[in-house]
C-alpha cells in the first residue's frame, strides 16, 4: 500500500462571485433537483454551474458509464473557473472511479478545490486524501438540500466553505430544532488530530485497496444507515481485524437511527453495545450520536482537518467536537 500524502492542502476560502460545480460520482441526478441548492448559493454571493453534472444514467448509476462519471469529476477539479465541486447525491458508483481519474493531471493545477458531500462521497474524500493530500469537507449533498431544512446545515456548510476562522465547538440541536437522537458516550476521554473517515460501508469497502483508510494518528468519524447492527458489527470487525483503526486518537460515530436496531423482531444486539464491544476497548475517547451523515442536521466537517473530540465522563451534554482549524485558507 501507497503511504498517504503527508502535507495537508487546504482549498482556498470561497469569495463572492466564485463558482461552485454540481457533480454526480455515483446515482443518477436530475438538473432540477439541485435548484435549492443553486438558491442557496446565489443567496451568499456564489455562481453555480450543472456543467460536469452528467445528464442521464445506467440503472442507479449516473452517466452512460464510468468513464463518464470519472471525466465529469476530473474536469469540475480541474476547471481553474471552479472553487469548489459539490457532490449532488450518493448511492453507489464513487468506488469505480479512484482508478480512472488522472489524479496527476489533477495534482498538476497546483491547487485544491473545495470538494463537499457525503455517504457514498466518501470514496472521494478517502481517494483525494490519498492522491492529493488535500481537505475535503464532509457534509450535506446538493441535491437533498431542502428548502425548509435545518438552518445548522446549510450555516455549517457556508462556516466551512466561507469563513477564514475556524468553527470551534460545533453547535448541537436540541429538541426545539426537531433532534432528539439516541446519543451517548461509549467510552470517555480527550484527543486531538486530524479528521478522517465517513461512511462506514465505504471505509470498510476501501479496505486492502491503495485508497484505503488511514486513521493512524486521527480522529475517526463514522456513521452509516439502513445497517443492521450486526452489518455494522461485522463491518466494525473487519476494520478491526484489517487494522485499519490502529493508531487512532478517538472515534466520533454519528447519530445513525435507523442502524440502531433490526427492522424486524428478530434477536439482536443494539447499536450502541456493538460500538461498546468492539470499540470501547481501543483505549481512546469514542462517542455516539452527533449530527453528521444521514440525517437533516448535519455538520460540514474538515476532513484532513485539525479537530478536537471531547467525550465526558458526564455524558454527551458535556462533550463536545471542535474544528480546530479552518478547513480553507485565506489569501488563496
Amino acid at each position: 500500500m501507497r503511504s498517504l500524502t503527508t502535507s495537508r492542502i487546504r482549498p482556498g476560502t470561497l469569495r463572492q462571485g466564485d463558482l461552485v460545480a454540481f457533480v454526480a460520482p455515483s446515482r443518477p441526478v436530475a438538473i432540477e433537483s439541485v435548484a435549492i441548492a443553486t438558491r442557496v448559493l446565489e443567496s451568499w454571493g456564489l455562481r453555480a454551474t450543472t456543467r460536469w453534472l452528467v445528464p442521464g444514467g445506467r440503472g442507479y448509476l449516473a452517466g452512460q458509464d464510468d468513464g463518464a462519471r470519472a471525466s465529469a469529476i476530473e474536469g469540475a477539479l480541474c476547471d481553474r473557473e471552479v472553487a469548489a465541486v459539490w457532490c449532488a447525491r450518493g448511492g453507489y458508483g464513487a468506488t469505480r472511479l479512484l482508478p480512472r481519474i488522472d489524479w496527476a493531471r489533477v495534482k498538476a493545477t497546483g491547487r485544491a478545490v473545495a470538494l463537499v458531500g457525503y455517504s457514498d462521497v466518501t470514496a472521494l474524500h478517502l481517494g483525494i486524501a490519498q492522491e492529493l493530500g488535500w481537505v475535503t469537507f464532509h457534509g450535506p449533498v446538493a441535491a437533498l438540500l431542502g428548502a425548509d431544512g435545518p438552518t445548522l446545515t446549510t450555516r455549517g456548510l457556508h462556516q466551512a466553505l466561507m469563513s477564514a476562522t475556524a468553527a470551534g465547538r460545533l453547535p448541537v440541536p436540541g429538541g426545539a430544532d426537531g433532534w432528539n437522537p439516541l446519543s451517548c458516550v461509549i467510552r470517555p476521554g480527550r484527543a486531538s488530530g486530524p479528521l478522517t473517515g465517513g461512511n462506514l460501508a465505504l471505509v470498510a469497502s476501501l479496505v486492502g485497496t491503495p485508497w484505503a483508510m488511514q486513521a493512524a494518528g486521527h480522529i475517526v468519524m463514522l456513521e452509516d444507515v439502513s445497517e443492521a447492527p450486526y452489518r455494522i458489527d461485522r463491518m466494525l470487525v473487519q476494520l478491526r481485524q484489517s487494522g485499519a483503526l490502529d493508531g487512532c486518537r478517538g472515534i466520533a460515530f454519528g447519530s445513525s437511527p435507523t442502524c440502531e436496531r433490526p427492522p424486524d423482531d428478530r434477536p439482536s444486539l443494539d447499536l450502541q453495545a456493538v460500538l461498546d464491544e468492539l470499540l470501547g476497548d481501543l483505549g481512546v475517547p469514542v462517542t455516539y450520536g452527533w449530527p453528521t451523515g444521514h440525517t437533516a442536521h448535519q455538520w460540514t466537517l474538515p476532513m484532513g482537518g485539525h479537530v478536537t473530540l471531547n467525550a465526558s465522563v458526564d455524558g454527551m451534554s458535556s462533550s463536545w467536537l471542535s474544528v480546530d482549524e479552518t478547513g480553507t485558507e485565506a489569501g488563496t
